[in-house]
């Protein structure tokens, strides 16, 4: 027996397949006092494969680089945020359960109680635990038997023995057992990622195509700092915008429907451009074309060099590139993804790239696929597609023959078939 590395194990046992088959978890705590705790919480929230936690209380500036600091990568995997409300209704997804993590005199033994799939977890505060407010509003409330000495847990410990209980009672109740999968040491050195490799004699796969924006390139990163640069240009604020993070927010709806018309070929890429700024300047009282044209025009120049990659991009990429040939579909535009690919240093990693305009269909139209296939020399059967919209990625490349990897980083259910999810673009190298 010999040490392997966690990362390598769980990537490839597919522990993540739980949530094939149940709802993510979300984690709740009321007014905690220490960063470490704060950190500890999103840590553990992704270990889990949580899709947010909040925060009751206040958010304050001066803790949150501590908190980012004890979370470590992880405050970048998963939704965290602040909360004043002290209505849970307010902050949980309708139809989860809410169950509260205390010792109080209607709780029941976790370890006896049977918890729900579709769960949402609270805990107190270090120094006042729930309080009788909140415990109210709880559907279930358990706790932890503490048989040593010291007989209160860490908040942080409690919440993770309670997300593991969870996760075993689920295990169980889904018939899920490690995927049946044999780890050997790999004496030939094919596996950049660790010692060991996964024996896959399924998955015979020579080509991988990816989609670009917002499965590598993190388009709404690079939107939010090109609106900040439009915004101070054209002095928007004097013409009553209050800032450019709500002018993207009011930009991005219709932006996504006009996106949605090109997609289907209702209007041109011309009238794309142009209006997708009129209409969020309308918004706010403003009739002003060509003021809408400049601001479309810095805006396709600025978006594809602020250079803002999805985590995790390089590191699949390294991996990846040795192994297979690497690909590109994408229904943007062809001189924006050439400066993307170009400053972002994904060039060299991709053979080909298939642009829509080249081919005059757009995703999902299985024929893009096909073309993609014949530029690539590949066939149907030895290809994976990777991408995040289900309707335009996974469904175009399931009509075309392809098997599909959708990449789902806020773990939203999402209806459609699929051959793999991942919620992070690391996982998939226990997939490939």
């Amino acid at each position: 027996m010999s040490y392997l590395k966690s990362n390598t194990l769980f990537e490839q046992i597919r522990t993540e397949d739980l949530y094939e088959k149940i709802p993510r978890p979300i984690l709740i705590a009321d007014h905690l006092l220490t960063p470490d705790n704060m950190g500890a919480m999103i840590r553990l929230a992704d270990n889990i494969g949580a899709t947010e936690v909040c925060f009751l209380g206040r958010e304050e500036e001066h803790r949150l680089a501590k908190v980012r600091r004890a979370a470590a990568s992880s405050r970048d995997n998963i939704r965290w945020y602040f909360s004043d409300s002290m209505n849970l209704r307010e902050v949980v997804p309708e139809g989860k359960m809410i169950v509260a993590i205390e010792t109080a005199d209607n709780a029941t033994c976790i370890y006896d109680t049977e918890l729900p799939e579709n769960v949402a977890f609270i805990v107190g505060s270090e120094s006042h635990g729930l309080s009788d407010e909140l415990l109210s509003q709880c559907d279930m409330v358990v706790y932890i038997p503490v048989p040593g000495p010291t007989r209160s847990l860490n908040v942080s410990h409690a919440a993770a023995v309670a997300l593991f209980e969870w996760q075993r009672q689920m295990r169980m109740k889904c018939g899920i057992k490690n995927a049946e999968c044999r780890i050997t040491r790999s004496d030939e050195g094919l596996c950049p990622h660790s010692a060991f490799r996964i024996q896959h004699s399924e998955l015979k796969y020579k080509h991988i195509f990816f989609d670009l924006d917002r499965t590598l390139w993190d388009f709404d990163a690079a939107a939010e700092v090109a609106f900040e640069r439009i915004y101070d240009k054209y002095n928007l604020k004097d013409l009553g915008i209050p800032s450019a993070h709500e002018f993207h927010e009011v930009y991005h709806p219709l932006n996504e429907r006009l996106w949605e018309l090109y997609r289907e070929d209702k209007i041109t890429k011309d009238y794309l451009n142009r209006t997708r700024f009129v209409l969020p300047l309308e918004h706010y009282g403003i009739h002003d074309t060509d003021l809408a044209d400049h601001l479309s025009e810095d805006y396709v120049y600025w978006s594809p060099r602020i250079v803002r990659l999805v985590p995790g991009t390089m590191e699949l990429l390294d991996y990846l590139k040795p192994k297979y040939h690497l690909h590109l579909i994408t229904n943007g535009f062809q001189e924006v993804q050439d400066t993307k690919l170009a400053g972002s240093g994904l060039k060299p990693f991709f053979e080909t790239l298939t642009v829509s305009e080249e081919v005059g269909v757009k995703k999902p139209n299985p024929e893009i696929f096909h073309y993609a296939l014949r530029k690539a020399h590949a066939t149907a059967e030895e290809s994976l597609m990777i991408g995040d919209e289900m309707a335009v990625d996974i469904d175009g490349a399931r009509a075309a023959g392809i098997d599909q990897i959708f990449f789902n980083p806020s773990g939203a259910k999402v209806e459609g078939e699929r051959t793999f999810e991942v919620r992070r673009l690391v996982d998939i190298m226990g997939i490939v």
